[in-house]
């Protein structure tokens, strides 16, 4: 089995929220071809909030520019002060100012779209080795 190929250390249970229904789709299944549990999908700010306090899950993958008037910044943020459950940004809109304001939400990091699987995969082992403490 090849290092690209070798389960999680850990299997995460993931929220993603993406309003993009193909890439959320895509991002699902790579998510579950590494090992990976995905409880819920969401597309909206409130979706999201709402998913991670139903689900708990141990990580939000987190899409920056979402449908409707919040944006993946405010989800993740209302999801850490709610719930202390932290996200990764997933996105195309990566910018000094963006990551400034995101420090809020304690994210896990950034991950610039169009992603690669082994980026993913490596930022996903970088959450299982902290073992998700805050």
């Amino acid at each position: 089995m090849t290092k690209a190929h070798a389960p999680p250390v850990k299997s995460l249970r993931i929220v993603i929220v993406e309003d993009e229904a193909i890439i959320a789709l895509a991002l699902q299944q790579a998510l579950k071809s590494i090992g990976h549990d995905i409880c819920a999908v969401a597309a909206t700010a409130p979706e999201a909030i709402s998913a991670a306090g139903q689900h708990r899950p141990d990580i939000v993958l987190m899409d920056i520019r979402l449908q409707g008037d919040q944006d993946g910044i405010f989800a993740a943020e209302a999801i850490w002060s709610r719930y202390r459950i932290r996200s990764l940004f997933l996105s195309a809109f990566d910018t000094a100012s963006t990551h400034l304001r995101a420090l809020t939400a304690q994210p896990l990091g950034f991950l610039a779209k169009p992603y690669r699987l082994d980026e993913l995969r490596r930022a996903l082992d970088g959450v299982e080795a902290r073992s998700l403490a805050c």
